[in-house]
């Protein structure tokens, strides 16, 4: 059984992601009272595209910053190592990471970005001020993880939240109706957040130790898988969108059904950032059948979610869509039900994800992001039907990555181990 403490720890961190999940569809539904109508449809469509792709460049990036941070802390702690060089190394590679992000938007924004943002540059200018928050709260949410040190991780996301939501809902009560301004104060949170933990960023003194080695080339992997992952959990309305000029309103609609059918993502995040950096220390220290056990723990409490999400889909979810979204028309129950099951195929395959990434097999991780990714853009882009093609590729698309993440760790459960102690890999396999 999982440990009540753990259990506590992880009912903790859900309530952070509740607070910051609640802001992410609080921006969705204010903004769909604001902007609605044919009218506003494009106003509406470029703000749920920058949610997307906040989670998409952010995230996709970032979150890969902070796991393989959180991997490398815990491993040095395992080995008895100092933990500063680890940091100062994930600092760096958090700066490049801005750098690249920031020029691959900039590329991006006379090409396609702009149509997608309505040519607007203000939501150009959140975009970018996301980026930069988000490097900075995962970092910071890397190296408290490694450390295990939970309570000032949730308070990250009780912030990053609190200060999505509150501007948002400033804004909607003086009746403000400029796309930029709700875009901006959804993008500050990250940014905010990172700085309310600065103070409690203190690692012990630095010693003597190895420069951490490898790292960039973990990360690398990572961010392929993980920004990835972040496409095929966001990229369908963006791409709905962008085939459906004429039909604005029902992209609209589609993207804000999406986006209530992500929820139980929200309740997945905490088991993964709890499950990292135990996996770690047992894979560090050569206990594979505490690995094999925690994993089968978990896939079992993410079956339940996911299915209790479903269910939640299918029963609320086209009420919960047309008061709380102001959608213009009610959805399916159909379209719900395969968004709601592509969601828990999807939390599967990210809960394999971390006892790879423990056992150093990140190369394995990002072939099977590719595989995945590939396969969801050819439905997504050549079916002749934007919806129905996002419906069918949501689903078939994460299928393809649970089964190659699957095969990839039995595998390496039952590789020969490295030893008690040894340093981990860096992901070269």
């Amino acid at each position: 059984m999982i440990p009540a403490r753990r259990l506590g720890t992880a009912a903790h961190l859900a309530a952070g992601l509740g607070v910051l999940g609640a802001a992410g569809y609080a921006f969705v539904a204010v903004i769909g009272h604001v902007f609605h109508g044919p009218a506003d449809a494009g106003a509406l469509t470029a703000l749920i595209s920058l949610y997307m792709l906040v989670n998409i460049i952010g995230p996709g990036v970032f979150a890969a910053l902070e796991q393989e941070t959180s991997r490398s802390v815990s491993a040095a702690a395992a080995r008895g190592e100092p933990l500063r060089p680890v940091a100062r190394r994930a600092g760096v590679l958090a700066l490049w990471s801005f750098a690249a992000l920031v020029a691959v938007v900039l590329v991006a924004w006379p090409l396609v970005l702009g149509r997608v943002l309505e040519w607007r540059p203000g939501l150009l200018a959140a975009l970018l001020v996301a980026i930069a928050g988000s490097g900075a709260v995962y970092w910071a949410r890397g190296l408290l993880g490694g450390q295990q040190r939970f309570t000032a991780y949730a308070r990250t996301l009780y912030v990053e939240g609190a200060v999505r939501l509150l501007p948002c809902l400033a804004l909607l009560a003086a009746a403000l109706e400029e796309p930029s301004a709700y875009g901006l104060a959804f993008a500050i949170g990250s940014a905010v957040a990172a700085l309310s933990v600065w103070p409690a960023l203190n690692l012990p003194p630095a010693g003597v130790g190895p420069t951490p080695d490898g790292m960039g080339r973990s990360l690398l992997y990572l961010a392929g898988a993980i920004a990835l992952s972040q496409l095929l959990a966001n990229l369908a309305p963006v791409v709905v969108t962008y085939r459906s000029p004429e039909d604005l309103v029902a992209a609209a609609v589609f993207g804000s059904t999406f986006v209530l059918a992500r929820v139980p993502l929200f309740l997945f995040a905490p088991v993964q950032a709890v499950l990292l950096p135990q996996v770690t220390r047992a894979a560090t220290m050569g206990r594979r059948d505490e690995l094999t056990r925690r994993l089968w723990q978990v896939l079992g409490l993410v079956t339940g979610l996911g299915a209790l999400g479903v269910a939640g889909c299918v029963w609320l979810g086209p009420w919960a869509a047309e008061r709380l979204f102001n959608t213009a028309y009610r959805p399916s129950v159909g379209t719900l039900a395969l968004l709601g099951t592509a969601t828990l195929v999807m939390m599967l395959a990210l809960v394999v994800q971390p006892t790879l990434i423990a056992l150093a097999r990140q190369r394995t991780v990002t072939i099977g992001w590719i595989a995945g990714s590939i396969v969801f853009l050819v439905v997504l882009v050549v079916g002749p039907e934007p919806i129905a093609a996002a419906l069918v590729a949501q689903l078939v698309g994460p299928l393809v990555v649970l089964v190659v993440l699957l095969v990839g760790v039995l595998r390496a459960l039952h590789a020969p181990s490295a030893g008690v102690g040894a340093p981990p890999a860096t992901g070269r396999r």
